[in-house]
């Protein structure tokens, strides 16, 4: 990193309280988490699948214990490091490859579109961190350092389920042989040590796996005219607005190969697997997305340009 990346990260300082005045405003709940969820998933008392995600909510209220905060306090420290450390590991994710104005442009394109993810629901704790962790551990991927993946996908896991896509995006980075497989398997067992570690731990309990029946209404059938203003009938499309544009310029002619290009591979299965087993009108839940389309996002802009690089030349230190 050079003196510009440092700058940046007084900018994403800038955009992290930005983004976190507009979800605290914005949602029709703002202090449920704090007053509720919290304390019932550390407590164990909450309802699954939020019962297993203890990363965010547990370093809540161990910070609010250690310090004698408030959880309100905690809460809104919290979430600005969390929206902070996503958008610097973005940047160090992009400088993967470009440098460092590309990697500010596309950490600003994050920032600028991250709220439609705040759509039809209260501030979830495990959602920025699964941003961030995404980056963190795809950054690991394309920079081939797999025991920063370990720690990444340990701490995603804990997060939330969808932390299996990086074991998925680790299988898909590289063309596979066996070594490569035999790594991956060992990754996958990680993941599903602390997957099913948590069960065990916290209790099995079952809820209603499948949402595409849900979802197709949500698609087919626009809610109410006369009980929903137009944004909230049309939240169900709000994923096709977030990254369909994006998806368009990652499989464009500025497109490349190696990692940018093996990563959207993976953006199928996270589609059809949110399709299946979540609620898309939360958009919150393509958030893994970002990570997998961004870097071919970004190819597409620049590739060509000055100072242009191809996806297997890593700009990392370069001045």
């Amino acid at each position: 990193m050079d003196r510009t990346d440092f700058s940046c990260l007084l900018l994403y300082l800038t955009l992290a309280v930005a983004i976190g005045f507009a979800d605290t405003r914005m949602r029709a709940y703002p202090m449920h988490q704090v007053d509720t969820f919290i304390p019932a998933v550390v407590a164990g008392t909450e309802s699954a699948p939020a019962k297993y995600r203890v990363l965010a909510p547990f370093l809540d209220d161990s910070l609010a214990r250690m310090t004698n905060a408030s959880p309100k306090t905690v809460w809104y420290f919290s979430r600005l490091v969390w929206i902070f450390l996503a958008f610097a590991l973005t940047h160090l994710y992009l400088r993967t490859w470009f440098p460092p104005g590309a990697a500010a442009g596309g950490v600003t394109l994050v920032a600028a579109t991250l709220p439609l993810t705040f759509t039809n629901s209260w501030s979830h704790p495990d959602h920025i961190p699964e941003l961030a962790l995404f980056m963190l551990g795809a950054m690991a991927i394309a920079r081939n350092s797999d025991r920063l993946f370990a720690v990444a996908l340990a701490a995603a896991a804990l997060n939330r389920e969808t932390s299996v896509f990086l074991v998925l995006l680790y299988v898909a980075a590289e063309p596979l042989s066996r070594r490569r497989l035999g790594r991956a398997a060992l990754f996958a067992f990680e993941w599903f040590v602390i997957y099913a570690g948590l069960r065990f731990a916290r209790g099995i309990e079952h809820y209603d796996y499948w949402q595409a029946a849900r979802n197709l209404s949500d698609l087919g059938i626009p809610l109410p005219a006369d009980l929903y203003d137009p944004y909230y009938r049309l939240y169900a499309y709000f994923g096709i607005v977030l990254f369909g544009p994006m998806l368009y310029l990652a499989l464009g002619p500025g497109r490349r190969p190696g990692f940018p290009g093996r990563a959207l591979l993976v953006v199928p299965v996270v589609t059809i697997v949110a399709f299946c087993f979540s609620n898309i009108i939360e958009a919150r839940i393509f958030t893994p997305v970002y990570a997998l389309v961004l870097p071919g996002v970004m190819f597409g802009l620049f590739a060509g340009g000055p100072g242009a690089v191809s996806a297997g030349e890593s700009t990392v230190g370069r001045r």
